[in-house]
């Protein structure tokens, strides 16, 4: 099985309420999914809301992406999936989300539990223009590398939601080129995000 999803949408709510709204949340019970039938409340030492146990039975991996790209883009599709107030990077949603905190806090759990696999790190730029490097990371997780798709065929996207987050990959046919991260400098990028 394979689960891709953004570290934030797995953090407990109380942090992310916590950081969105900082003071005026002070509400610090965990919140922890519970299996059915459960009688005695799941180990949970993660910052997410998943008991420990789930976390410990997954095989990590970051992929992470360069923040003068990554944080434009959450606040854009914020800013087409939601109202338009939401896409103000000052929204205590976006507040509470435009951060690698989420992420690092994950990935220093999984370092620093003793029965936890260790975490694999692959950067966007390499799973956009380094095949080799996305077949190494399939064999490290037990993966066919064979079986890894870089082209595709275009979809239709209907659901407001995934056209916010998902319609360059559903209009493309495979890996364009123009989104990696290397050779961009910051004074260039703050043009466009003007």
């Amino acid at each position: 099985m394979f689960i891709k999803e953004h570290v934030y949408m797995l953090t407990s709510p109380e942090k992310l309420f916590a950081r969105g709204f900082g003071e005026d949340y002070d509400d610090e019970t965990p919140f922890v999914l519970h299996r059915e039938g459960e009688t005695k409340p799941p180990t949970h030492t993660n910052p997410t809301f998943l008991p420990d146990d789930l976390l410990l039975a997954l095989q990590p991996v970051f992929q992470i992406r360069h923040p003068i790209l990554m944080f434009p883009s959450l606040v854009r599709a914020y800013g087409r999936a939601m109202a338009a107030h939401t896409s103000r990077p000052s929204a205590p949603k976006l507040v509470a989300i435009l951060t690698l905190r989420h992420s690092r806090q994950l990935f220093d759990w999984y370092l620093q539990h003793p029965a936890a696999p260790a975490p694999k790190v692959i950067d966007a730029d390499d799973i956009m223009g380094d095949r080799e490097a996305v077949r190494q990371l399939c064999r490290e997780i037990g993966f066919d590398p064979d079986a890894v798709r870089y082209e595709w065929e275009a979809r239709e996207e209907t659901d407001p939601i995934d056209v916010a987050f998902f319609s360059t990959v559903a209009a493309s046919t495979g890996i364009e080129p123009g989104f990696e991260a290397r050779g961009r400098d910051l004074e260039g990028e703050k043009v466009k995000w003007v």
